[in-house]
């Protein structure tokens, strides 16, 4: 065996001189004579291809190395953890529900309710976290690179599967004094790459560990407090649901803060229906949040002939180098800290360009799919290649870049996975195989993923169901405390469910 196989098999077996070999579902080979020697059992905890040699346990499931913990990759485990050997792996230690992030910036102990270590998650499922860094996908091999977080050097693991659910963040790559954070790093997510903190804004902190995230969190949380206790005004680019749900937040939490949007569309939330949007609105102008619409920020001041995606950064510089004649125009003071809700890019760079959509200027690379959630390079499907949520492009389909489509895309990419071993390998599929995946699923629009909550401050909200790719489809149900209970609700069941909570799990297991 190599080095990644033997690693698998009790030292009684790994020493063991190879004789004639039988090939294996994980990738590797063990010796014929090995394999007469060990006797097949079921599992109590469903793991059925487990086998006992002189006393000990040989795992010889195919092994799925999950990359990124968040909604796609937690349900992953979940659902795979039985027949796969899963590995989990995340560059930081701990689950965070990131639709709930603007509540943490101005009440951070809410952040108590809104994250959970990875280890206790991956003990109760049996799978294995590794918390590091992917550095590289050998597409050719079948081997991830790592750069652990206990480890001095990178390590390559081999798998049999591999799903990509790295996600996505806001980010213009843009460094200014009043900015909240630098180049193209977020507030809203922790900076948790090691090429990106070292010139982080918030360099001595590590959000890699759970306290660095939530001494951020206190960090800025004060720095709201001195800018509430000095009347300063605030701005924040994009008006979409994090620059609108932050907005709302502080002005509530702050009210002393003079909050100002801006928005290069016409309206707030503009791909909601208009009821929604009229709502939204109503809200900001009755708690005083100043909003500029029709606002081109990558173009202001800038003689109109340079290129919108290449030349944003020097754009929003000249922009904001002018910010005070800016400021009067729009009939606000000047801002003296500016948040950035736009920009949103994926999380992949690790992965071969030749998986990845073209870039315009400093965005774009998202992961190229099909409808199975399968990677396509140039030649067609990559196999046993997966990749799932915001950090990949579904050929032909455009999905919102949330919670509840990325585990959609999550499950297809499972079931498909399980329909390709089933193929391989005649017992598995539980049930003498009369359980087993047979035809591939596809990723589609259905209910859950037209569903949207959008929080306005923490006692209102709206609700809208059925929408679809058009922009402004959809019907607003729910508005004001009930929708802002409903919006709760999903917080806790879903935190629950990824801590393995019973009733958690029941509600989402009706979902997905």
């Amino acid at each position: 065996p190599g080095q990644h196989d033997a690693a698998r098999l009790p030292r009684s077996l790994a020493a063991s001189p190879p004789l004639r070999t039988m090939s294996t579902t994980m990738g590797g080979s063990i010796s014929m004579k090995m394999a007469k020697s060990l006797s097949l059992v079921q599992r109590l905890d469903g793991v059925s291809a487990a086998t006992v040699y002189n006393g000990e346990r040989v795992d010889l499931r195919p092994v799925l190395i999950v990359i990124g913990g968040g909604f796609a990759g937690l349900l992953a485990c979940r659902k795979m953890h039985k027949e796969f050997k899963v590995v989990l792996i995340d560059t930081k230690e701990y689950f965070e529900f990131y639709p709930g992030i603007c509540r943490a910036y101005v009440h951070p102990r809410e952040h108590r309710k809104l994250s959970r270590h990875y280890q206790p998650i991956c003990d109760a499922l049996a799978v294995e976290f590794l918390w590091g860094e992917a550095l590289s996908v050998d597409l050719a091999s079948k081997t991830v690179l790592v750069k652990e977080i206990a480890g001095s050097e990178p390590s390559k693991r081999k798998y049999d599967y591999l799903l990509v659910a790295t996600g996505s963040q806001y980010g213009i790559d843009l460094v200014h004094p009043k900015r909240v954070s630098h180049g193209t790093e977020c507030l809203w997510y922790p900076t948790f790459l090691e090429s990106g903190i070292a010139k982080s804004q918030w360099a001595g902190l590590d959000e890699r560990f759970l306290l660095g995230r939530r001494k951020h969190l206190e960090q800025e949380y004060h720095e709201l407090i001195r800018l509430h206790e000095s009347k300063a005004t605030i701005l924040i680019i994009g008006a979409g649901f994090v620059g609108i749900e932050f907005a709302t937040e502080v002005k509530y939490y702050f009210p002393g803060i003079n909050v100002a949007i801006v928005e290069s569309r016409n309206s707030c939330v503009g791909v909601m229906p208009e009821k929604c949007i009229n709502y939204g609105q109503d809200y900001l102008d009755r708690n005083g949040i100043k909003t500029l619409y029709g606002e081109q920020y990558t173009k202001f001041l800038s003689s109109g002939a340079a290129k919108a995606d290449a030349d944003s950064q020097t754009q929003l510089k000249s922009t904001f180098d002018n910010l005070a004649q800016l400021s009067s125009g729009w009939g606000i003071d000047e801002p003296s800290r500016i948040y950035m809700a736009v920009g949103l890019r994926p999380i992949n760079q690790f992965l071969p360009e030749d998986v990845l959509t073209p870039k315009k200027g400093s965005r774009g690379g998202w992961i190229k799919a099909n409808s199975h959630q399968q990677v396509l390079s140039p030649e067609g499907p990559v196999p046993n290649v997966y990749a799932a949520g915001n950090c990949c492009e579904i050929e032909g389909l455009t999905m919102p870049k949330n919670s509840f489509p990325a585990e959609e895309m999550a499950a297809v990419a499972c079931h498909n996975m399980r329909v390709e071993q089933a193929k391989k390998d005649p017992a598995f599929g539980g049930c003498f195989g009369f359980l087993k995946p047979r035809q591939f699923k596809k990723a589609h629009w259905n209910w859950g993923v037209g569903l949207c909550s959008t929080s306005l401050g923490p006692h209102d909200a709206t609700l809208v169901v059925g929408s679809s790719p058009e922009s402004g489809s959809g019907y607003t149900v729910l508005t004001g405390y009930l929708s802002a209970l409903n919006k709760e609700f999903i917080r806790w069941s879903k935190v629950d469910q990824v801590a393995g909570g019973c009733l958690g799990s029941i509600v989402w297991a009706l979902v997905h």
